[in-house]
């Protein structure tokens, strides 16, 4: 059973009848606050195994089987939909959550349930989404880019804003997206009054200056969230949500705590307008990071449910951008957004290391952790029939980071394969020649049609998926043990991890590889003529038209090509290559390679 958490940063994965669903200890969740990022002050976790719940939306794999039973919430306006499973006794329930919901004489509430029952989970959702039409009118097209958090965190200053622009202009990395993440307000709330010594010359000359460089200013904004020294509750105590005893209502931990500002409020709903209206037309920024959105709605009021709450916070910010900027969703409970922003997170925040085993034990599924982002995004890869979908930051630099090589370069694959934004942190100054040849590998950013992505062994994943014609299987271990598989009756083609040996492999039909732990390996189907090729992290993605005729076989290349140097491989299972090969229209030196087996290959460097 898929268990869907309840917001972006919560761990969501599928489990079964040994699997168990725990709170947070009780004394962990009164030191740390973190149960507040939860709904576990609000639904109750059983600890019991096999006792599932999923929010939203879940669906039951048969392992023997290929078809997929799918039951999807249509009416998350109303409050939260949970599906529940006690899967060692067989029984089912459909819970909503509509705690402090009034209904007026003769409204009646309804559950509605999208069903679905086949194999294409892919298109599953799509038919789903037609029940969470698009309301944005940006194009959800993929984005590659810089944001300032997983580097300098909250210490971040206008230097090392510039430092990281001119690094990557200088490297000429084709991003579209430069943002600037929490620190360069004083206080949580106070968006419009910005730290005049880490920026002294303010924001609308860093949007400026980032146009200029040609990419998309960005910038972070909490704009449910309070701080507890912020100006807004010295002044306006009356803009904060109070609990039943009429104290301010904490909703987190983080920045020393933090206050739930009332949606409802009139002063509220104007002030919010007039930061955006300086933060879009007098500053300047044109995509918006919206964090820790389910503040809005920690308590039910106003004759209102929480999930209902939730569903107009996203309404008022959708009313009060009204399509001035391109909003990125985080920390939220994703159906209250389906369809409704323009890109959100599926993941909690990824780190340069690779699990907080004490958090993991106290069961905080909102931990920050690489492992906890990757699980994550392997399974709500097709939410991007709903929004375009962000995987959270890949680290791949050195410095600041306690990643493995195999690491860095899983966190990196899996993120350019499922998201539909491909971001990092990293002064790409720092770079060692290895990890600028990955980093240029994302250019341009690939489209991909996944087909599945499947469990194969606990920790291990498959993702089929096909792009430009091509057909791959990436393989994933997360385990901490090496795992071997036995491949099917084909050739494949492989690059090693370019920050290990980056060396070219052909698979025979049949063979078996080995994972080690936290590795990913990709490999193309061999077909169609092409035989693999060393650009892109996607191979053959380098590739832009591929043609023959009867002067030679015609390949052109995409302009925004980043990586040089690189190596297109061709075949013929006859044993018959072309004797003549254009590269964008000029002639290029075949050089015939032996591969053991049947394959004949020729090798043409770009």
């Amino acid at each position: 059973m898929m268990a869907e958490g309840f917001q972006s940063w919560s761990l969501s994965k599928e489990m079964d009848s040994n699997s168990r669903l725990s709170s947070i200890p009780t004394l962990v969740a009164w030191k740390t606050k973190f149960d507040l990022q939860s709904d576990s002050p609000f639904y109750n976790y059983s600890g019991k195994p096999g006792v599932i719940h999923s929010n939203g939306y879940t669906y039951f794999r048969d392992p023997e089987e290929e078809n997929i039973l799918f039951l999807g919430s249509v009416s998350e306006n109303t409050g939260y939909t949970y599906f529940q499973a006690d899967m060692n006794k067989g029984h089912f329930s459909i819970y909503k959550d509509i705690d402090g919901k009034n209904l007026a004489k003769g409204e009646t509430l309804a559950i509605k349930i999208y069903l679905d029952y086949r194999e294409d989970m892919s298109a599953i959702w799509k038919d789903y989404a037609a029940y969470y039409p698009k309301q944005t009118k940006a194009p959800r097209r993929p984005l590659t880019g810089w944001t300032s958090w997983y580097n300098t965190y909250e210490k971040i200053t206008e230097s090392d804003v510039l430092d990281n622009l001119n690094a990557i202009k200088e490297h000429k990395y084709p991003i579209d997206l430069f943002q600037i993440d929490d620190g360069y307000e004083i206080a949580i709330g106070d968006w419009l009054d910005v730290d005049s010594e880490k920026f002294p010359r303010g924001m609308q000359i860093l949007a400026t200056e980032i146009k200029e460089a040609g990419y998309l200013p960005g910038l972070w904004l909490a704009p449910f969230a309070v701080g507890v020294d912020s100006n807004i509750v010295k002044e306006h105590k009356s803009w904060i949500v109070t609990d039943s005893q009429g104290n301010l209502l904490t909703a987190g931990p983080n920045w020393g705590g933090f206050y739930s500002i009332d949606i409802y409020n009139p002063e509220v709903r104007g002030y919010l307008q007039q930061v955006f209206d300086v933060v879009i037309e007098e500053w300047g920024y044109g995509m918006l990071k919206l964090d820790f959105l389910f503040a809005a709605a920690m308590i039910p009021r106003n004759g209102k449910s929480r999930g209902e709450i939730m569903w107009d916070a996203i309404e008022l910010i959708q009313e009060l951008t009204n399509d001035r900027a391109i909003l990125l969703g985080s920390g939220v409970p994703l159906p209250s957004t389906w369809g409704r922003l323009d890109y959100c997170r599926i993941s909690n925040d990824a780190s340069p290391w690779w699990d907080n085993s004490v958090l993991r034990l106290a069961n905080v599924r909102e931990r920050v952790s690489t492992s906890n982002a990757l699980v994550s995004t392997l399974h709500r890869w097709p939410m991007q029939s709903m929004f375009g979908t962000d995987p959270d930051v890949f680290f791949i630099r050195s410095e600041n980071n306690k990643l493995t090589e195999d690491e860095r370069h899983t966190l990196f694959a899996i993120n350019v394969i499922l998201g539909q934004m491909a971001l990092m942190s990293d002064n790409v100054d720092t770079y060692s020649d290895s990890e600028h040849k990955l980093y240029a590998s994302l250019f341009p950013k690939a489209e991909t049609e996944v087909d599945a992505v499947r469990q194969i062994s606990p920790d291990v994943y498959q993702i089929s998926y096909h792009s430009h014609r091509h057909n791959y299987s990436t393989y994933i271990n997360l385990s901490p043990v090496p795992h071997s598989l036995k491949l099917s009756d084909r050739y494949y083609f492989e690059q090693d991890n370019v920050l290990l040996s980056g060396q070219v492999v052909w698979h025979k039909p049949s063979d078996t590889i080995e994972l080690r732990p936290h590795q990913t390996r990709t490999l193309l189907h061999v077909e169609n003529g092409f035989a693999g090729s060393t650009g892109h992290i996607i191979p053959g993605w380098e590739i832009e038209n591929w043609e023959g005729s009867e002067e030679g076989l015609k390949i052109e290349i995409r302009g925004s090509l980043k990586n040089e140097n690189f190596k297109i491989f061709i075949h013929n299972g006859e044993g018959m290559l072309p004797e003549t090969v254009y590269i964008n229209g000029e002639e290029a030196d075949v050089e015939h390679i032996s591969v053991e087996g049947d394959l004949h290959i020729g090798q043409v460097v770009v």
